[in-house]
C-alpha cells in the first residue's frame, strides 16, 4: 500500500514539474527513488520556469513597444511652454 500512495505521489510530482517547466520524467524518477514528499517539497522550493519564460517574453515586447513609441518626446521638445499664461516668457 505504501509503495502505490508513493507511485501516486510521483506521478503527482512529475506532473506539477512538467507545469513548472521542468522534466517531468526526471522528476517521476528521482521522486522514485528518493522520498516523493521530500522531492514535493523541493519542487515546491523552486522557481517557475514557465512564469519567468512569459515574464521575459512580455518584458522584450513592453521594450520594444517603448522603442518604436511615436509619442515620445524627443530632444528639443519640452514640455514647458515658453510663455505663461500672461505671455510672460517663462524663466529657465
Amino acid at each position: 500500500m505504501d509503495i502505490v500512495i508513493g507511485i501516486i505521489i510521483s506521478v503527482f510530482i512529475g506532473i506539477r514539474a512538467r507545469e513548472m517547466g521542468y522534466s517531468g520524467l526526471l522528476w517521476f524518477f528521482t521522486s522514485l527513488l528518493y522520498v516523493p514528499l521530500a522531492s514535493l517539497y523541493l519542487l515546491t522550493a523552486l522557481p517557475n520556469r514557465s512564469i519567468e519564460e512569459k515574464r521575459e517574453k512580455e518584458m522584450l515586447l513592453l521594450k520594444a513597444e517603448l522603442f518604436n513609441n511615436t509619442f515620445a518626446r524627443r530632444e528639443g521638445s519640452s514640455p514647458i511652454s515658453d510663455y505663461t499664461i500672461s505671455d510672460d516668457t517663462t524663466m529657465r
